[in-house]
């Protein structure tokens, strides 16, 4: 080892030269602690990658960098073993609320009472970052208090009622000139974008909180295209309001029925806003302009499929808690606790939860609050808020109910169903025909969806959609409709794959788009028609196909006012090649795009790259960042820079006019040297070194499926989980069956 390091990598990195911070000459060979192990995984990649020694120096025989590297690959396959410690994880904030959700058949929202969860590895479901305190059980504690609250219910069942707001009652002072009527309808002419319309069932609100049934007659004012608004359902609580978005819809010039049921507050009313209309008219009585125009809603609820509901049985069975005693508890608490913990209950810990009742109701309190104080107590167990697994160095594998959850929480973010517990408790899940037949149940099953935006929100970082808002002086089309179906799409794309088991190549390059009528307008694709997104095949040489041409990918990587090649070419390294790109020396300025337009960042970025200790990582940083340069904050294609000039003589007002700002140049050259002139020539690019994608791809739902980083000992795993999935199409699909079925998945 060390004869290699002298020969090939000691001028740069011993000898009191230190490039990227690394004295080879002083790294301890030993591997004893994980800082250790992590510079000698990165010696490898780099070596192993052909990434060093750098071109500019001679490349060492092939027969010496191998024997070099099976120096290493052992005793860093030991050390990352043995250096990993066993990490029980809890449930994120996500999980929580889905497996709550879950074992009471509830809908309330519980993860706003919860804090954010730290990531790891790129994902929050990750035990090393879920770390827990005093005031996170407080917390567990007021959420469980909660979900208690909601699934037990009191008294008679609440009267269903049925009464309808015409929201022309509201807007009579304003018809004509603000408003219109049209054969009973209320017309809207205009698009608002705040949280308020005037298209609204204020006049009347829901008297309870529930679950309730609006539905409306709608349609198209002198219009014979589809015009599409949205419903949105609010309190109206001041400040503190909550608004409940309900979805987009399309009216079309033929009335027609729209039924949506949500779960709504107390004293809510439903609102419209129309999309794509003028946002002020002077005067509409001429009753030209095109417009929606809504009827009466009729509001049913609050609606029951039985009393008491489903959550309240599945709690507390037939016991009545105004007459039952501790005797009653005993089966409440055993049922309860077994589904809980996801696992047969133990004698001592139904007894543990038995005890805390029978105290409080020795202390004088109630049958109802006695038992709370039990269920509460269990909600707030570590064997409900860890997937605690039984480790022990004799064991090979997990057991079939750890397995049960560690599958449900990977394609469910959620406790195991009951085939899944029955599977586990005959002890038949861990063989090869139950488990592949389960995975595909799982994947038919709507809970799935929880997976598809779980993962794609974590590794596109669909996330953070509202991190930043695209400059509306700039980019005036921006809305919320465009954004919600940027999401679509992206999701959309991951579930297609899954679902119809498509290529992984598909990520980096697609002969179709999940697209809906306001996506396809911002794409420049024609004849696309709908809200709601689907499967359209792309004009030969479009731009788009993939996921990195998609728009929720690009305005996530954009600062909403300006783009960044850095930016943009850190996420592709890291979240499609699985290169690590370490942060630049804190004495290195950052690169910033001239606003101005006197300077652009390719400029700036080459003369950044002079400095040999910059070109390191920006020789493979810049050229995919230079690639999608094509897209602007919103993700819509450009061949010039557009900035927002403010006009001298208007300064103290801020008017101004959108200008030009310089051409884009899309091109660029990999630092393996390979050319391209545009986003499509660097897509074909990728779709030649496809392995490097998968590899990428195998490691971040691996993360995501397990729960952990992996470390260098896992990278048998992953070549085996590749393998099997290149063996079979390398289907998306296929990738998660082949990661369910290795030896990782059942390890403990």
């Amino acid at each position: 080892m060390r004869e290699f390091l002298s020969k090939h990598c000691y001028d740069c990195h011993a000898n009191g030269a230190k490039k990227g911070g690394l004295d080879l000459e002083k790294l301890s060979t030993e591997m004893t602690d994980r800082p250790l192990v992590a510079n000698w995984t990165r010696i490898f990649d780099r070596v192993s990658q052909g990434q060093m020694p750098p071109a500019t120096e001679p490349k060492p025989a092939a027969k010496d960098t191998a024997s070099f590297l099976a120096a290493i690959e052992p005793r860093l396959k030991a050390a990352d073993k043995r250096l990993r410690e066993t990490v029980h994880r809890r449930l994120n904030r996500e999980g929580y609320q889905n497996t709550v959700r879950d074992l009471l058949g509830i809908d309330t929202e519980l993860k706003h009472l919860l804090p954010e969860d730290q990531q790891a590895g790129g994902f929050d479901n990750n035990g090393e970052a879920l770390a827990i305190s005093a005031e996170l059980m407080g917390q567990y504690l007021r959420a469980a208090e909660a979900a208690i609250d909601a699934a037990i219910v009191h008294g008679d069942r609440p009267k269903t009622v049925t009464f309808t707001v015409d929201p022309m009652n509201e807007i009579k002072k304003d018809i004509p000139r603000f408003f219109g009527l049209d054969d009973g309808r209320s017309v809207i002419y205009t698009t608002d974008k705040g949280n308020y319309s005037k298209i609204a069932t204020r006049e009347k609100r829901t008297p309870v909180a529930g679950r309730y049934r609006f539905r409306f007659p709608v349609a198209t004012h002198a219009s014979a295209e589809p015009i599409v608004f949205n419903a949105r359902v609010s309190d109206f609580d001041g400040l503190a309001a909550t608004n409940i978005d309900l979805g987009y819809f399309e009216a079309e010039a033929k009335p027609k029925t729209v039924e949506i049921e949500a779960v709504v507050g107390a004293r809510s009313a439903i609102q419209f806003f129309v999309l794509d209309l003028p946002t002020w008219l002077n005067d509409v009585s001429s009753g030209k302009f095109p417009g929606v125009g809504f009827g009466p809603v009729e509001i049913t609820g609050p609606l029951y499929a039985q009393w008491p509901p489903e959550s309240h049985k599945r709690l507390l069975g037939d016991v009545d808690l105004k007459t039952g005693k501790l005797e009653d508890a005993e089966p409440i608490l055993r049922r309860f606790i077994a589904r809980a913990f996801r696992q047969p209950a133990a004698e001592e810990e139904v007894a543990r939860y038995l005890s805390l009742v029978k105290g409080r109701l020795a202390a004088g309190r109630s049958f109802e609050a006695s038992l709370r104080s039990g269920l509460a107590a269990v909600l707030c167990s570590p064997n409900f808020l860890f997937l605690r697994e039984n480790i022990s160095e004799a064991k090979t594998r997990i057991s079939d109910y750890e397995l049960a959850s560690r599958l449900s929480y990977f394609l469910w973010s959620s406790m195991p169903d009951a085939e899944l517990l029955e599977c586990a408790r005959q002890g038949t899940l861990h063989e090869p025909a139950v488990l592949r037949a389960q995975v595909e149940r799982m994947l038919k099953d709507p809970r799935r969806d929880r997976f598809v935006s779980d993962f794609t929100g974590q590794w596109l970082r669909l996330r953070q959609i509202d991190a930043t808002t695209p400059d509306p002086k700039v980019y005036t089309e921006f809305d919320d409709f465009l954004k919600f179906s940027m999401i679509e799409e992206s999701q959309g794309f991951f579930r297609t794959l899954l679902e119809e088991d498509l290529s992984i190549r598909n990520f980096l390059d697609s002969d179709f788009a999940m697209l809906n009528r306001r996506l396809a307008k911002h794409y420049g694709v024609e004849g696309v028609r709908g809200v709601k997104v689907h499967k359209v095949p792309l004009p030969k040489d479009c731009v788009r196909g993939g996921v990195l041409t998609q728009a929720a990918v690009l305005k996530v990587t954009a600062n909403g006012t300006t783009t960044s090649p850095v930016l943009r070419g850190v996420w592709v390294l890291e979240n499609f090649l699985g290169q690590v790109v370490p942060p630049p020396p804190p004495n290195v300025g950052s690169i910033e795009p001239d606003t101005r337009g006197a300077t652009t960042v390719r400029e700036q970025l080459a003369k950044h790259r002079t400095a040999a200790s910059c070109n390191v990582c920006h020789q493979h940083i810049d050229p995919p960042g230079f690639a999608l340069e094509s897209f602007d904050p919103t993700g819509g294609f450009r061949k010039q820079y557009l900035r927002y000039y403010v006009e001298p003589k208007n300064a103290d007002k801020g008017w101004g006019k959108v200008i030009t700002a310089g051409n884009v140049d899309p091109s660029g050259q990999l630092a393996t040297g390979e050319k391209f002139a545009d986003v499509r020539e660097f897509k074909r690019l990728l779709l030649q070194n496809e392995d490097r994608f998968a590899h990428c791809l195998t490691e971040k739902l691996m993360t995501f499926a397990l729960g952990r980083e992996l470390g260098f000992s896992d990278r048998d795993y992953v070549d085996g989980v590749l393998k099997s999935s290149a063996a079979n199409g390398r289907g998306l699909r296929t990738l998660v069956h082949a990661i369910v079925e290795s030896p990782a998945f059942v390890a403990p």
